[in-house]
């Protein structure tokens, strides 16, 4: 299937003017191969919002940057503020969940074979820099087993993800 069939990408967005006075903000350069950096917290009144504040997000969604694909700037949000606003640099993407496991999805997006088709695609972009778009990730194939064995798979790579963000945290300890 399709990843379009299987999930809603950029689904909601929000304008300056419907932000709450207090936000969350995630930038493209603060989201590494589901490692997040430094969140903004910004307030309206205090503080300049960037222009490219505008995509809501909820638990699970899945980030996905548009520009240059490369860099591996994606991951996927446990629980975020509800006041959580991201870049639209980043295309936002929340599975089904009814056809496909948003843990499942996420890993079948960031696979090798799939982040390096969407790194030939930025790169034959005719954009200033490379980059795809959201109909680009909409379009990827993925090979949908029962939810019961997506679940499965995608506890599978969750375990191994834990163990290696721990062993991240020792070294920088170290």
């Amino acid at each position: 299937m399709k990843v379009k069939d299987v999930a809603v990408i950029n689904e909601s967005a929000s304008s300056k003017k419907n932000l709450p006075m207090e936000i969350f903000y995630l930038d493209t350069a603060n989201l590494t191969e589901g490692y997040i950096g430094d969140i903004q917290r910004l307030n309206k009144k205090k503080d300049k919002i960037p222009s490219r504040a505008q995509r809501k997000v909820k638990d699970k969604t899945i980030l996905y940057s548009t520009v240059r694909p490369r860099q591996h700037h994606y991951g996927i949000l446990s629980n975020p503020p509800s006041n959580m606003i991201v870049s639209t640099g980043f295309a936002t993407i929340d599975a089904k969940t009814e056809f496909v496991d948003p843990y499942y999805l996420y890993y079948q997006l960031t696979s090798q074979t799939n982040t390096e088709h969407l790194a030939r695609i930025a790169d034959t972009s005719v954009s200033l820099y490379p980059s795809i778009t959201p109909e680009d990730i909409g379009n990827i194939d993925i090979k949908l087993p029962s939810i019961s064995e997506q679940k499965r798979i995608a506890e599978t790579i969750k375990v191994i993800d834990k163990k290696i963000s721990l062993n991240h945290q020792i070294n920088d300890n170290l």
